[in-house]
């Protein structure tokens, strides 16, 4: 598989003898995918955070390319923005149970009051409750 070749960084290679590491569209040293180095994707090919921001999701493709750096210990796989599909938007039903766990979060488990903020999952119970029985043990 081959991914599209940069122009500026091809003449650097060619003309000034740099070897960039982690530029190989032809994907012949990375595993068999094209590999770009950071902030050098092509047009067209997008991370999922970008295709987030678009409204858009991959879709079941398969990963097109990928960005390697920090001397090889990050990557960021890159999908084509032309195949990506369309987010997918939430029933009415998942709305609500979505609605009813965050407001469950809020509901403390000894007073049984609702309270404006969530629950810290450490307590297990409001900062009221837990600060009478901190201030009941010490």
């Amino acid at each position: 598989m081959t991914g599209p070749r940069i122009p500026q960084l091809d003449h650097v290679t060619r003309t000034k003898g740099v070897y960039l590491e982690f530029y190989d569209p032809d994907g012949i040293r990375h595993g068999g995918l094209p590999t770009y180095p950071y902030r050098w994707a092509p047009p067209g090919l997008l991370t999922v955070r970008q295709l987030r921001a678009k409204q858009l999701r991959p879709g079941g493709q398969d990963i097109a390319a990928q960005i390697i750096w920090r001397k090889g210990r990050r990557v960021a796989y890159l999908y084509r923005e032309d195949l990506a599909k369309p987010k997918r938007t939430a029933t009415p039903a998942q709305l609500a149970a979505i609605a009813k766990a965050l407001r469950a979060r809020c509901i403390c488990s000894t007073c049984h009051t609702e309270k404006p903020y969530y629950i810290a999952r450490s307590l297990g119970e409001c900062n009221d409750c837990a600060d009478k029985w901190r201030f009941t043990c010490s």
